[in-house]
């Protein structure tokens, strides 16, 4: 090996080395934000980061000093600081998905007498989340988990998404583990890539239990700011047992239709209707 090589080397893990307690920092406050706790001691977070204590300490006391975290009431334990809050509303106002779908759901909710639901996709993860819901009238309905990374396989919305994104990425999704949520989600790759192409042609999705037992999902996917970027999906839920098979497709053309609005709102384009 020569010794240009190993300079190389040696400049790339000090690079990873600087860039270690970034990584870190952002992993401890991910853990505070997703932690049903208020409060968090510095032995917890150690643990957590698989670190010392003392690094553990270092990393909170330079979040400290930039405002992300502050000392809780008994001064050992840490949580959110008020620059982390306001940095978090003001990445909101710039990006207020909820309110680019929220009306769009309650029309949707208005045409179908069913629960509508809008959902972000992050290319990263391969994952999805369900970001906003309006729920029908009715009794009997499922509410969806709100903020939680969800994977793409099982579900109409992950389905919806998977279909439109590249095909190098379905078959990364198709073969990796593809875990058996219910007993009916599709957990084969030859019949997973099949269902994705049909969706394709149809512009949309639609399952019957596949992500949570008895319901009826229908949804189309939601597009970004750059053409043909999928940014998510649009759709209904359905009890199972109120379903009726004769109103699919005009449900399918609805929630198509809403899906148009959302990818419109996103681009500031007005949809001709």
């Amino acid at each position: 090996m020569s010794m240009a090589t190993d300079a190389a080397e040696s400049d790339a893990g000090e690079a990873g080395r600087r860039r270690q307690p970034l990584a870190r920092g952002i992993e401890l406050l991910t853990h505070m934000i997703e932690s049903p706790k208020d409060a968090h001691g510095v032995r917890e977070l150690a643990t957590r980061l698989s670190v010392s204590p003392s690094t553990a300490h270092r990393l909170i006391t330079d979040l400290e000093k930039l405002g992300l975290v502050r000392r809780a009431g008994n001064g050992t334990s840490y949580r959110l600081g008020l620059e982390f809050l306001r940095l978090a509303w003001l990445t909101t106002g710039r990006y207020p998905s909820q309110e680019l779908a929220l009306g769009v759901l309650q029309d949707l909710v208005a045409q179908t007498g069913e629960s509508a639901f809008s959902s972000l996709y992050d290319d990263q993860r391969r994952q999805m989340m369900f970001t906003s819901t309006v729920e029908s009238t009715h009794p009997l309905r499922y509410t969806l988990p709100l903020q939680q990374w969800m994977p793409l396989h099982g579900g109409a919305s992950g389905l919806a998404i998977l279909a439109f994104l590249p095909d190098s990425v379905q078959r990364e999704v198709a073969n990796g583990p593809l875990a058996q949520l219910t007993p009916d989600t599709v957990t084969t790759p030859d019949a997973l890539l099949e269902r994705l192409a049909q969706i394709r042609r149809d512009g949309y999705a639609i399952t019957r239990g596949e992500r949570i037992t008895g319901a009826v999902a229908i949804a189309a996917p939601v597009f970004g700011l750059v053409p043909g970027d999928v940014a998510g999906a649009a759709g209904v839920s359905i009890p199972e047992s109120r379903f009726d098979e004769s109103t699919a497709v005009e449900f399918a053309i609805k929630v198509r239709a809403a899906a148009a609005q959302i990818t419109a709102n996103i681009s500031g384009q007005r949809l001709e209707r």
